[in-house]
Formats: structure tokens, sequence, C-alpha cells
């Protein structure tokens, strides 16, 4: 899986939290979608997508950036 580098450094934080945490997460991600364009694998992506948001639904803000970003 080429883009296993993104899921490498997103993985860690996705622990954390603040805006500064959830910017850089929000610019890896969008960085894995390009990948995953490029690849055309955005299926798989969006299936990843759908399940960070599950796990990560209790962080109000995260979720408000991803949707600003389209994500």
């Amino acid at each position: 899986m080429p883009w296993a580098v993104y899921m490498r450094l997103i993985g860690p934080l996705l622990t954390r939290t603040g805006d500064a945490t959830y910017e850089h997460l929000t610019e890896l991600l969008l960085s894995a979608r390009t990948c995953h364009r490029a690849l055309d694998t955005e299926d798989e992506f969006t299936i990843y997508m759908a399940a960070l948001r599950t796990a990560q639904k209790r962080k109000r803000k995260l979720t408000a950036m991803l949707d600003q970003h389209g994500l």
C-alpha cells in the first residue's frame, strides 16, 4: 500500500487533541486522499474516512475541520 507512510503519521495523531494536531491531521488526510485519487483507490479512502469519523466523533473541532475540507 503506497500510502502507508501517511497511515504511520496519522495513527499517533489520532490519540492527541488540539487545533495544531487537527490541522496537521487534516493536511495529512488531504495528501492521503490525493494519493488515493492518483492510484484510483478513492473508494478505499472513503471507507477509511467513514471509520475515522466514527472513531473520532467526540472531537467536534476535528469533525468541523474535516467537513471544511470535504474529507
